[in-house]
């Protein structure tokens, strides 16, 4: 029991100096000040470093696989290679340019919702609750009630469009399209790189014509006396 007790004050003196630490006191004035914004940052770059760390482990493995023929091996890990770098690239560029535009689409979405005479509404019934139990409040304290409501709709709706965006759109659907086309060009880099020269450039030379040796003809007609044509000579 006593060595559970060690180990469970050990972690919880490594955990305590880590919340101490200034990366993560940065982090947590993220969260403070915008929590939707920070998980969406914090969460789609989980998602970038562990798909590069991937694609650094799949091209590694394609390289070195024994499983696959040797020369399908560098067109397999150019294939690995392009795939992680355009997933990587895609994921950042739909995530950004979703949170662009996701405000305004959830605001063309939710009109009906969210507009100034739904506003007036829901501000009105809340008064009239209120002040059937007594607890009505200023008109003030419903604003900011209303639009606290607004912005943490905003703020979840936000957070799964950038994400699906960087993961279905871009990981999902532009990827697949490219990969292959731009993986057969990392191919043909990866020789050139490798060799340093075309291929056709490495073909064996024929050999020249001064390097060629004449074949000698045998010359019957000269070999009169030849053991060949001696029974015929008779």
């Amino acid at each position: 029991m006593s060595g559970l007790q060690s180990v469970g004050n050990t972690i919880g003196k490594g955990i305590a100096k880590a919340t101490n630490a200034r990366p993560a006191q940065w982090l947590g004035k993220k969260f403070e000040k915008d929590p939707e914004k920070a998980l969406a940052m914090a969460t789609v770059t989980s998602i970038i470093l562990k798909d590069g760390i991937g694609c650094a482990m799949y091209v590694t493995q394609s390289l070195h696989n024994d499983k696959i023929p040797e020369k399908k091996r560098k067109f397999v890990a150019a294939l690995d290679l392009t795939n992680g770098v355009l997933m990587i690239g895609a994921q950042i560029a739909m995530f950004f340019a979703m949170r662009k535009y996701s405000g305004p689409i959830f605001d063309k979405l939710f009109k009906k919702s969210f507009n100034a005479t739904s506003k007036a509404n829901t501000i009105s019934r809340m008064r009239m609750q209120d002040a059937e139990k007594g607890k009505a409040g200023k008109k003030i304290i419903y604003d900011k009630a209303y639009e606290g409501v607004r912005k943490d709709a905003l703020g979840l709706f936000k957070f799964v469009a950038d994400i699906a965006a960087a993961t279905i759109i871009g990981k999902r659907v532009i990827v697949p399209l490219v990969a292959t086309p731009l993986a057969k060009k990392v191919e043909k880099k990866m020789d050139l790189k490798k060799n340093g020269a075309p291929e056709e450039a490495q073909k064996t030379e024929t050999p020249k014509a001064e390097d060629q040796k004449p074949v000698q003809k045998l010359d019957i007609t000269s070999t009169g006396n030849s053991n060949l044509l001696a029974k015929f000579n008779k």
